[in-house]
């Protein structure tokens, strides 16, 4: 089996969708060994685990100076026609021209582009309104990775969704307290402490969660507590900014990008966990908190609750709601997370390899009188 793979997240910020598509990427490799994998980029891909039988497929192009989209929209579909694939999976909502023929997988992460509009550059905005759509229409699957946007592409864009939820890795689980003393040692922090985990984007809402705990700390309801913020800050708010500077904000320590490793212990040595986004397509840093130990306050939307299921405390992220929802965990006694089932990325990864060989076999059974030469596409028989 050949497979193509959009790779143009790959030379983006490790985000969200960016360690979904990766890590579903590196278990396909496990779970296909016989398959030949492309991954496709107007940009050099960084170095990385990629295994040595992956072929990465960049050319450059005026193109991928404008937008990754419009690439992939001009260029990526003479690549493809080149390597004669048998599936060809678009990890981030877009399509390129394909061949006749050749089974298309595409994955919706989420709606920002329509409940936070704000999130996305102009051009990215007028990408999604000029292609989602009729691309999405044109998938032979479409992938999701929660029931709540699987919900919102049938209503919205009139088609059936795939749910693939994202995979919990085994580190994710409540760490030796001295391993959590090593990591807080290392960051010359002490408990007791609030943290949140996410981006300085305004979607992520750090500005309430903020306002809040200045509000508290000057009212004296917060005791010893601190807030950490772990986090790019390469699209802070000038409000961010401004509220650092402002009184009380010793008490506020920002530890900018953090290695994953350092993740199970942070969230372990917090005595609360809070995610107040404004819309998220699942929240991975609710799963990864609660599967620590940790308590959690969190948005009250769909897509949130499927990631924390009835452990956390959900609120309207609002200043109002997020002081309420810190106030009934300090507060209130102590309740222990209760360990939950998850999915690991080989299980989400092995959904994904079965769609590409349903597909893969459909596609063959369509021309079952054909040689692979015969075929519309030029592809060779899966194998």
């Amino acid at each position: 089996m050949r497979i193509g793979i959009d790779g143009s997240l790959f030379t983006q910020a490790p985000r969200g969708h960016v360690v979904y598509a990766r890590r579903l990427c590196i278990e396909l490799a496990e779970l296909l060994p016989k398959a030949d994998f492309f991954l496709y980029s107007g940009w050099p891909l960084p170095p990385g685990d990629w295994p040595n039988c992956w072929s990465l497929r960049c050319q450059q192009s005026l193109a991928i100076r404008v937008s990754p989209i419009l690439w992939l929209k001009q260029t990526a579909g003479r690549l493809i026609r080149e390597d004669q694939l048998d599936v060809f999976w678009s990890p981030y909502s877009f399509l390129p021209a394909t061949p006749a023929g050749l089974p298309t997988v595409i994955t919706i992460y989420d709606f920002i582009f329509e409940q936070t509009p704000e999130s996305f550059h102009p051009l990215h905005r007028l990408a999604f309104r000029l292609f989602l759509q009729r691309d999405v229409r044109r998938a032979s699957r479409v992938i999701t990775i929660s029931r709540a946007v699987q919900a919102r592409i049938r209503t919205q864009l009139g088609v059936e969704a795939l749910v693939i939820p994202p995979g919990l890795e085994a580190r994710f689980q409540p760490p030796a307290p001295a391993s959590v003393a090593t990591v807080l040692g290392r960051y010359r922090l002490q408990s007791p402490y609030i943290l949140a985990v996410a981006a300085w984007d305004p979607r992520k809402n750090l500005v309430r969660l903020i306002r809040s705990f200045l509000d508290l700390k000057r009212d004296g309801r917060l005791g010893s507590h601190q807030l950490v913020l772990v986090g790019r800050t390469d699209r802070a708010e000038q409000s961010i900014r401004d509220l650092l500077q402002s009184p009380g904000s010793a008490s506020i320590h920002c530890l900018g990008y953090v290695p994953d490793a350092d993740l199970p212990a942070l969230y372990a040595g917090a005595t609360v966990f809070v995610f107040p986004s404004l819309y998220e397509g699942y929240g991975m840093p609710v799963a990864e908190a609660l599967a620590c130990g940790t308590r959690v306050v969190a948005s009250d939307r769909p897509e949130i609750r499927e990631a924390g299921g009835d452990q956390c405390i959900y609120v309207e992220p609002t200043e109002a709601g997020i002081r309420a929802g810190l106030l009934q965990v300090l507060g209130g006694p102590q309740v222990a997370v209760q360990p939950v089932d998850r999915p690991s990325w080989r299980d989400s990864a092995g959904l994904l390899a079965d769609e590409f060989r349903r597909l893969c076999e459909a596609s063959r059974s369509s021309h079952p009188f054909e040689t692979p030469d015969q075929v519309t596409s030029g592809r060779p028989s899966p194998g």
